[in-house]
């Protein structure tokens, strides 16, 4: 059993049931209690030392309490000693023996020098503390009772400033007086912080507070208050104008201006004439001494030493006039100063408008300035806000119109970039362009959806080098700022001046001040607008025509056209929608488009001419019916009209529009019949000059179009004589060719002659063809014109 149950300390009492268990057990137990007696030891040893240190700390307090009972049995017995009737009897005496001297003797005259002297050291640093703490607390409500409660002390520094004048230290009453000085006009500056600072109607009370300070500081009635308020606010409006440049508020100084103009007018209304002349008479109620908020200030110990003051002092009762301001007056004084205000505010704010500000600044600051105005100016009894009002928007429109014209006059710019294109122009430089199939078309960007490439395209297809493409560059640059001031005219048109639910103007009012803003103001900036486009436009016009006539001789007149031409069909798509405007260098166009023609025409035409001196027709064998007559052009025709094709494609495919396309058939129309008439007559005066017909062997055919192309014109060289048949040939092939021209060279107007039909009618006259016979060479003609016109390209 006794080795079923283990061997613990809490089971075995007696060493018999311990020597029951095994030897290992019995160890195991030995060790147990011998750990458990240590335990109990240490525990042991803790208990009587704590009750030891215990001992010993009430010991000390018995000490304690021993000493300090000495103590109080020491004094009781020196109060009982100082409580005899003796003692007693002789503070009386001494006290009374005090008394009498201070107050008849020398040595009360000294006393009150003494608490006055330090009255007034303490006053000036109670001042500065109180104008320090309310420097900090500028935030907070209640700041004008502060600066009131400094005034009354510095009135009390002066009252005893003044007694100490032939009795105390006269260099401590100057240095006194210095301080005072300083603190008053310390003073003076947080009052007028104060007036300055102040914007709601909930603050008024600091704002009174405030006035009556300055009253107290200054010794100013009622009617010096309310004009040093309004110097003050006049001065804070033209600070307002004066701090904007360094400034980075985001409310700009005419706002600010504004807002204090608007809170002046409220405020004076308020304020005067009751409810400032009720708080300068409070200051009167009772003598200084007796206000509480001096009395609690510590510093200046009053408690002590008001006593030595005397009564002068101690009933001393601030006088400020407060009945010298009328309601009249006060009216009347506000009206004056209303009316200088104003005159400053719009001149501060025509001032700042010349400040570099941008048309999109000056339209986001009249919203601003009509708003606060019209929200706040008609709060004012008495001041009619219209009159302000008309001010303000005569002087934002006067700005918004220079600037207006100041952007549009920047079309200028066009014109001097045209005339130093000119002026530097160099044949085959100035006039490059590039072909749609150059090489380098293959290496343009193409990322982006392919914008450059796309704009390279459409810069080479309507011929937009270098020299053009500055110009329109620069046009689009200034029509950019055009359409940004139509933008911000059409905004003005758009707002609205009515929205103010708390407004109670009655609708009249309200239309017409909605007329005024949203309509009369932007028509009024609009028709600037247009009459502006229309001088810089027509300023424009005649600049461009006076250079195309100074370069008229030059032998780059052509290209110069061409130039000119692309210029201005750019500068045509995108007029303004202003109707006066799209006649803009049409009367240009005319002249251009010959200079073009003559540049185009000139060698085709050149070429054509040294043809015309041929002997036989080429091509004679394809003659086709009965009679034979031609079906097809000569070779010098086909080569004229596809060498003119030709040169318009290489002139510039955007060039040729239909009026251009006209002036060239009708230029040509001149210039080939011209040229085939006199060809024709030089051929009559040698054939009636020989009299003879010649062997066409005798004349060896020298045909013109062999020779070099790019040589002068020759003089006529003799017209070697044909035979009848072959005259009659060369007429008929002419007659043809003549009709395939009036088929290529055909004009719309009839205004002007038709050298071509008479030459034709010349020719046929001739020929004395039969109608049959002409009826198949007109036929001729316009089949072959109807079938290949599509092979002379722009032409056709």
């Amino acid at each position: 059993m006794a080795a079923t149950i283990p061997l613990s300390t809490t089971t075995c009492l007696t060493s018999s049931e311990a020597f029951k268990y095994p030897l290992p057990q019995i160890r195991q137990f030995h060790r147990d209690l011998t750990t458990e007696l240590d335990e109990k030891n240490a525990r042991l040893r803790t208990l009587v030392g704590g009750s030891y240190r215990q001992l010993l700390g009430t010991a000390e307090q018995i000490l304690q309490m021993r000493q300090d009972i000495s103590g109080v049995e020491e004094k009781l017995g020196k109060v009982g000693e100082g409580c005899g009737r003796n003692v007693l009897v002789g503070m009386v005496g001494g006290l009374g023996k005090l008394q009498g001297e201070t107050k008849n003797g020398k040595k009360g005259e000294e006393m009150r020098v003494v608490a006055k002297m330090k009255v007034l050291e303490m006053c000036g640093i109670v001042v500065g503390k109180l104008l320090r703490r309310q420097g900090r607390i500028d935030g907070d409500r209640g700041r004008g009772k502060g600066l009131v409660v400094a005034a009354k002390v510095l009135v009390l520094s002066r009252l005893l400033a003044k007694s100490l004048e032939n009795t105390g230290d006269k260099q401590f009453v100057e240095e006194a007086k210095k301080k005072r000085s300083v603190l008053t006009k310390r003073l003076l500056r947080a009052v007028e912080r104060t007036l300055v600072s102040i914007k709601d109607a909930e603050d008024r009370d600091d704002l009174v507070q405030a006035l009556c300070a300055y009253s107290l500081a200054t010794s100013s009635g009622a009617k010096d208050v309310l004009r040093h308020f309004l110097n003050v606010r006049g001065e804070a409006m033209a600070l307002a104008f004066d701090d904007e440049e360094g400034s980075n508020k985001q409310s700009p100084g005419v706002l600010r201006a504004l807002e204090t103009y608007t809170r002046t007018l409220l405020d004076v209304q308020a304020l005067v004439p009751r409810r400032l002349s009720e708080a300068l008479a409070a200051l009167k109620t009772k003598p200084l001494l007796k206000d509480d908020s001096i009395r609690e200030l510590e510093g200046l110990r009053l408690d002590v030493c008001e006593r030595w003051f005397g009564d002068e002092i101690l009933y001393f009762t601030p006088y400020v006039r407060h009945d010298d301001l009328e309601g009249s007056s006060a009216v009347e004084t506000l009206k004056g100063w209303a009316k200088k205000a104003s005159e400053v505010l719009l001149e501060g704010f025509s001032k700042t408008l010349q400040g570099g500000l941008d048309f999109k600044v000056v339209v986001e600051l009249r919203t601003k300035i009509l708003e606060v105005w019209i929200r706040d100016g008609g709060k004012a009894k008495g001041f009619d806000p219209s009159i302000l009002l008309d001010g303000l928007r005569d002087v934002i429109n006067k700005r918004l119109v220079e600037l207006l014209e100041t952007r549009v006059n920047k079309l200028h710019l066009v014109g001097t970039e045209i005339e130093s294109t000119l002026a530097t122009w160099q044949e085959g430089i100035t006039d490059l362009h590039p072909s749609l199939w150059d090489e380098d078309m293959m290496a343009t960007e193409l990322s982006n959806g392919g914008n450059i490439f796309k704009q390279d395209i459409l810069a080479r297809t309507f011929g937009r080098n270098d020299a053009v493409s500055r110009v329109v560059s620069s046009f689009h640059t200034w029509r950019h700022l055009i359409e940004e001031i139509g933008t911000y005219i059409d905004q003005l048109t758009k707002q609205r001046w009515d929205d103010d639910l708390e407004d109670m103007e009655d609708d009249e009012s309200l239309e017409s001040r909605q007329n005024l803003l949203s309509k009369e103001d932007p028509q009024m900036l609009q028709d600037h607008l247009n009459s502006s486009l229309e001088k810089s436009f027509q300023e424009l016009h005649t600049k461009i025509t006076s250079l195309v006539d100074q370069h008229k001789d030059n032998k780059s007149i052509g290209k110069i056209s061409v130039y000119i031409l692309r210029i201005l069909r750019d500068i045509r798509a995108e007029l303004p929608s202003i109707p006066a405007l799209q006649k803009f260098g049409i009367s240009l166009v005319s002249s251009l488009h010959e200079n073009l023609a003559g540049m185009v025409s000139e060698e085709p035409v050149l070429n054509f001419a040294k043809s015309l001196k041929k002997k036989k027709v080429a091509g004679r064998a394809l003659w086709e019916g009965t009679p034979e007559l031609p079906v097809q052009p000569s070779p010098a025709t086909f080569k004229f009209l596809r060498g003119l094709s030709t040169a318009m494609a290489d002139a510039g495919a955007d060039l040729w529009s239909p009026v251009a396309v006209k002036v060239l058939k009708a230029y040509l129309d001149s210039q080939v019949g011209d040229q085939w008439s006199t060809a024709l007559k030089e051929r009559e005066e040698a054939a009636a000059g020989n009299g003879t017909t010649h062997s066409p062997t005798e004349a060896p055919e020298t045909d013109a179009e062999e020779k070099e192309g790019d040589a002068p014109a020759p003089t006529p060289a003799p017209v070697v004589e044909v035979d009848e048949e072959k005259q009659k040939d060369l007429l008929k092939q002419s007659l043809f060719d003549i009709f395939v021209l009036q088929q290529a060279l055909a004009s719309q107007s009839d205004d002007k002659e038709n050298k071509l039909k008479n030459l034709a009618d010349e020719v046929e006259a001739k020929l004395d063809l039969e109608g049959r016979e002409k009826k198949r060479v007109v036929n001729g003609a316009a089949e072959y014109w109807k079938r290949c016109s599509l092979l002379y390209g722009l032409l056709a």
